[in-house]
């Protein structure tokens, strides 16, 4: 190939086409545990969390709900990928080599939002949320209707099980119970919908024995089936842990902030000073962005350990 300006954007148009081909081909899933929220800050302000509606007798001036007493921000931090395209291996016409490489630049850009809502959730044990306390944790701050203080769970330590019924109501069960119980800050029951079990390959065989099977180890009935959709997410770093989570009021458990959307960035000149001391031109994706945490309500998560 005869190297000039033409020629070099000419064969990046086309790792382009390749990259948006496996970005639009990819299956994503951290849109079923994650609001996405975009902003142009570096910094975002999370204190809107707390401050979510409740219904109050109207009787004298309306009530505004203020913002929350706790400081809770999310920093965007930067990423990126880069593949430096050899201008020897475009004089001698080497394409496919970056045709594969521009598959997988595809495919690391559609999972980047994945990869960083999973780093939310492997994080959640030890991790603050609004209220001061880690996302999973078993004394969230709250109040009783009449204004006293009191606490509530989202955690447990059980280890998910399908051996017996007794196993499955004490591990899924206690679970599912203790999510669907959830209130908000003023008594109201939070109306859980779409919950699914995200567990980690580990735990993939026990999850769908739950979820699908008739009847359970012990030959009982199974009280679970159809109950959640599972979720395997090779993502999570914890071979025992698994998680409940769900949605109410349009929020999530999961925030995914993205200040930038994985986007491309290249340098195609013949002329460009990198190209003439590196021999390389470039093609790279950017991202800009951070996963945190919303309402502990919506979610419940077991260390599994016992």
């Amino acid at each position: 190939m005869l190297i000039n300006q033409t020629n070099v954007e000419e064969v990046f148009r086309n790792v382009r086409a390749t990259f948006n081909r496996a970005l639009a081909a990819a299956e994503t899933r951290h849109q079923h545990f994650a609001t996405v929220l975009d902003t142009d800050q570096i910094v975002e302000k999370m204190d809107w969390v707390g401050a979510l509606p409740n219904w109050r007798r109207w009787v004298g001036d309306k009530v505004l709900n203020a913002m929350a007493a706790h400081t809770y921000s999310l920093t965007c931090e930067e990423y990126e990928s880069t593949i430096a395209v050899k201008r020897r291996d475009l004089e001698a016409d080497r394409l496919g080599i970056y045709r594969i490489q521009a598959t997988s630049q595809g495919e690391l850009a559609a999972y980047f939002p994945d990869e960083r809502v999973a780093d939310a959730i492997n994080a959640a044990f030890t991790t603050p949320c609004w209220d001061g306390r880690p996302f999973f944790a078993t004394d969230h701050p709250t109040e009783h209707k009449d204004g006293t203080p009191a606490t509530y769970s989202n955690m447990g330590t059980v280890a998910l099980a399908a051996a017996t019924q007794a196993a499955a109501i004490a591990s899924l069960g206690a679970g599912l119970q203790a999510l669907r119980g959830m209130k908000n800050d003023r008594g109201r029951p939070v109306r859980i919908r779409d919950i699914r079990l995200l567990v980690p390959t580990a735990l993939a065989d026990v999850a769908n024995v739950l979820a699908t099977n008739d009847r359970l180890e012990d030959g009982k009935p199974n009280p679970y089936k159809g109950v959640v959709q599972v979720e395997v997410w090779e993502e999570l770093t914890s071979d025992t842990a698994w998680f409940l989570m769900g949605e109410a009021g349009g929020l999530r458990p999961i925030v995914l902030v993205q200040r930038k959307r994985p986007s491309t960035a290249e340098v195609t000149d013949p002329n460009d000073s990198h190209v003439v001391r590196s021999g390389e031109f470039i093609f790279s994706i950017e991202a800009d962005a951070v996963a945190g945490y919303t309402l502990p309500q919506l979610a419940w998560g077991s260390t599994g350990e016992g």
